[in-house]
């Protein structure tokens, strides 16, 4: 008796028969709540782990204590997978703007959009400036901040000028214009007590899709002396598809004051242009020029001049009708998107062309005579042409070696004392008498480009 009553009490505290591989034999007096208690387990663990749907078991059964684990795959070296590599992140390129460069050019070098290196870098425009280092992006990057421009055209950072409104505040303007107060400011040179108020005129950046300038043909200037129709003639060709080409006004010292007026050979060598010929009419007493003039996208002077040669800020050149000239159209939208604007004529060649009708704006007798003679003409909207000649001439003979040179619109400039022509800051031909101004041509200008 002693020895059964040892069995059956160590059957009522160890229960169930536990096996080594985590598994349970139900036994007769078995209940799931027993079994998982003694497992450290609960009931609704237990009974998942079976898939167990109700809490009867029977005697015998055989429960596990634990989900078995998958058994490990053989590993033979014909069947092993290599571990799954992760690839090491693209090593980051740099590269060092050199002189000519610009973005375009770099974007089409690696194979990116100008957007992409615009954002890569953190710059709103295309200037660059030599030596500049610039991130470039992996091909194809995710540009989920770059605005869609269209094809073939990139944003630009030009500056125009604007007059604040009543009304306008000065941290409404700056948010327009995407800039700080007080790089507003700084733009127009004025300190923190300067008052913005209605009626002031700032400077402002603006960012405007251009067309990508196509690739240069040749040098950005050159000098050549020709004879066409037997005339010795100094011409300066002009490749405006160099970014860093700037067709500009060149004024005296004092600019246009009354009274005051240059040399050819003084405003070349003054101004620093790679080349320069003289401008257009202008009073003889007071200098003031006759026809319109645009300077870094400001209005300087109109007048009753009908044509003028119009360049825009990225170098698309043209000869277009003066709205300010014919008295059509108010100062404030005349030449609208232009950063260079020099009226003067007559239009002597129109489309190739040879015109012998001029406008009743041009009436002084001395104009139709023979004299020298200086004209400024396009071959193309980007083949910028000027020509000079000591030869005396009528207009419709300048006209002919106008077009002798392949030039297929052109117009006269100022002629006589005035006709000068000067390269690398010499003159070549200089004028007698003091011009008003000069054309002037610089082939490494980085400096702001302006729009009207």
């Amino acid at each position: 008796m002693p020895t059964r009553h040892f069995f059956l009490t160590f059957l009522l505290l160890t229960g169930s028969a536990f096996s080594a591989s985590g598994t349970v034999t139900v036994r007769s007096g078995d209940t799931l709540y027993r079994i998982a208690t003694r497992a450290g387990l609960s009931v609704a663990q237990l009974k998942a782990i079976n898939g167990l749907k109700s809490n009867t078991i029977k005697i015998g059964q055989v429960l596990r204590l634990s989900k078995a684990a998958p058994a490990p795959a053989p590993r033979t070296p014909a069947t092993r997978t290599p571990a799954a590599r992760i690839p090491a992140p693209a090593p980051r390129v740099t590269y060092t703007v050199q002189r000519g460069d610009f973005l375009s050019r770099i974007a089409g070098k690696y194979g990116v959009s100008v957007g992409a290196l615009q954002a890569a870098n953190r710059i709103s425009g295309t200037l660059i400036t030599p030596g500049q280092r610039l991130t470039i992006p992996p091909r194809g990057a995710a540009l989920s901040n770059v605005p869609t421009i269209p094809p073939n055209t990139e944003v630009r950072t030009l500056y125009t000028y604007i007059y604040m409104q009543r009304g306008e505040t000065p941290d409404q303007i700056a948010r327009r214009y995407r800039i700080s107060v007080d790089k507003l400011r700084l733009l127009n040179s004025l300190n923190s007590a300067s008052y913005l108020v209605p009626g002031i005129k700032l400077l402002v950046p603006s960012h405007v899709p251009v067309p990508i300038p196509p690739s240069p043909h040749g040098r950005a200037a050159s000098f050549k002396q020709l004879r066409p129709l037997n005339i010795p003639v100094q011409i300066i060709n002009v490749d405006l598809r160099h970014r860093n080409v700037l067709v500009a006004p060149v004024l005296p010292g004092r600019g246009l004051v009354f009274g005051s007026g240059a040399r050819v050979g003084q405003l070349a060598r003054s101004s620093g242009a790679q080349a320069l010929i003289n401008g257009s009419y202008f009073h003889p007493q007071s200098f003031a020029p006759a026809g319109d003039i645009v300077m870094q996208g400001r209005m300087l002077t109109w007048g009753r001049i009908p044509q003028a040669l119009a360049i825009t800020p990225d170098n698309r050149a043209s000869i277009r009708p003066s709205t300010t000239g014919l008295l059509r159209a108010p100062l404030s939208s005349a030449w609208q998107g232009m950063e260079t604007v020099i009226a003067t004529g007559p239009r002597i060649l129109a489309n190739g062309q040879v015109q012998n009708r001029y406008s009743s704006a041009f009436r002084d007798p001395a104009l139709f005579g023979r004299a020298a003679r200086s004209a400024i003409g396009l071959v193309s909207n980007r083949d910028l042409v000027m020509v000079s000649t000591g030869s005396r001439l009528t207009i419709t003979e300048m006209a002919k070696v106008m077009s002798q040179l392949g030039i297929r619109d052109a117009l006269l400039l100022d002629g006589g004392s005035s006709t000068g022509l000067a390269w690398n800051g010499r003159p070549v031909l200089d004028s007698v008498r003091k011009v008003s101004y000069g054309i002037g041509v610089f082939t490494e200008y980085t400096g702001r480009r302006y729009i009207r």
